[in-house]
């Protein structure tokens, strides 16, 4: 598990400086490059929530050996996202400006409720029949 941590610390690390020493300028255009705005900053989390449940219900019990690896994943990614957001607002003082990093805390917590949930209604729906 040690290892694990520390790839996931180098990984963060450098992406979270990119984030941190950007200039206004250069993260307003990556906003306006990707097309991100409030909503779409937030979707993977109701993707994540609607394909784990769907993924539950029709049984697609072989995701579930990966879910180890994706707990690991999503932790970083809601580490990095949610200290990344964090730092651009005291930096910049605009909570508009983060909204990267606010996707990729949300990509995060999109996987983590796509296992959860799936294995929740899998569990429900293997006691039905």
């Amino acid at each position: 598990m040690n290892q694990i941590q520390r790839a996931i610390a180098l990984v963060t690390a450098p992406l979270g400086l990119i984030f941190l020493l950007s200039e206004a300028n250069d993260l307003w255009n990556l906003i306006v490059a990707t097309g991100l705005n409030w909503h779409r900053a937030f979707m993977p989390i109701a993707w994540g929530i609607m394909l784990g449940a769907l993924a539950g219900i029709v049984g697609l019990h072989k995701v579930q050996k990966f879910v180890l690896p994706a707990t690991w994943l999503s932790t970083a990614l809601m580490t990095f996202g949610g200290v990344g957001t964090i730092a651009i607002y005291f930096e910049h003082r605009a909570w508009s400006l983060s909204l990267p990093t606010l996707w990729l805390f949300s990509f995060g917590l999109g996987v983590y409720c796509f296992f959860l949930l799936q294995a929740r209604f899998a569990e429900k729906y293997g006691k039905s029949k």
